[in-house]
């Protein structure tokens, strides 16, 4: 059952934003959100930030794998039915710091213990991953609070941007619509669905402790090395 956000105000993405707005549309996604960031967690599935943690050039680097290393994938991500749905040679490895909260829990798992060079197929279920399909993310809105350059463009099966208080650009599946509304799913693009990643690690490294600046530290970007 979808859940009626009275409050959602909806903007195109010419006008202005405000902290103070629960989410709102900001413009129409024709195709299907990239899974650029498919192994960035959950909560943060919106697109992958830069990792700040720089390696130390004066230490030596790992040989094997522990909690808090700087580590760089690369890696190919598919569906039971044999789909991809992601390959970093479209955008390069991924960074990130082993045990923090910067990829899902199963790709963050699998890393520990891995050699330079090393190469691993991942099964990861969906418990691991993004869950399952969340009723209570599906929303009901008022035809009237979509932009009117957005109304005559929007189909069942396409995408709506969203934004959150805080700026984070999250991706909406139009589910339906009719007369008087449009019900968006908001859960994940891969929730409910396993995954399987075969991967490759090409570089270990000890990330420099560093203190963030304001604004520099959003939403657990800076992993475990951080003194903020």
């Amino acid at each position: 059952m979808a859940k009626n956000t009275k409050n959602l105000k909806v903007e195109s993405k010419k006008t202005g934003t405000k902290k103070d707005v629960p989410k709102k549309i900001l413009s129409k996604v024709e195709k299907k959100p990239s899974a650029k960031q498919t192994v960035k967690s959950a909560a943060k599935a919106s697109a992958m930030p830069a990792i700040k943690a720089s390696a130390k050039k004066s230490e030596k680097k790992p040989s094997i794998v522990a909690k808090g290393h700087l580590v760089s994938v690369e890696y190919i991500g598919t569906l039971d039915n044999g789909e991809e749905f992601d390959n970093s040679k479209n955008h390069g490895p991924i960074k990130f710091i082993v045990g923090g909260s910067q990829v899902i829990k199963g790709f963050n798992d699998a890393m520990v213990g891995m050699k330079l060079n090393d190469q691993k197929k991942l099964k990861i279920a969906k418990e691991n991953a993004y869950g399952d399909i969340n009723p209570a993310l599906m929303h009901k809105v008022p035809l009237a609070k979509l932009p009117t350059e957005l109304k005559d463009k929007v189909k069942v099966g396409g995408f709506l941007m969203l934004q959150s208080p805080v700026g984070q650009q999250i991706p909406a599946k139009v589910v339906s619509i009719d007369k008087e509304n449009i019900t968006l799913d908001m859960n994940h693009p891969l929730a409910g669905k396993n995954l399987t990643f075969d991967i490759k690690l090409v570089d270990i490294s000890i990330p420099e402790t560093h203190d963030c600046k304001d604004g520099d530290c959003k939403d657990g970007e800076c992993g475990d090395n951080c003194n903020c």
